[in-house]
């Protein structure tokens, strides 16, 4: 698996836990889920995840410039 297709999947990984987070909490707010849904928990995953995503743009933002600098050495 190439580092792009790597911090891809990290980068969809993070969007479907924000994703997921976002619905607990909204399930929150209409009182259905009330006694099972932690929002100090759905923050810390939503943190986490925008951290994770940070990194993960951060690392094909670093293997495109690599591969940027192989092609200038073989031309």
């Amino acid at each position: 698996m190439s580092a792009i297709s790597s911090a891809l999947a990290g980068i969809l990984d993070a969007n479907q836990r924000v994703q997921s987070a976002a619905q607990k909490i909204a399930q929150w707010g209409t009182g259905q889920a009330a006694d099972t849904v932690s929002l100090s928990d759905q923050a810390v995953t939503l943190l986490d995840a925008k951290n994770e995503n940070a990194a993960n743009v951060k690392a094909a933002h670093i293997a495109e410039d690599m591969t940027q600098a192989t092609l200038d050495m073989i031309a």
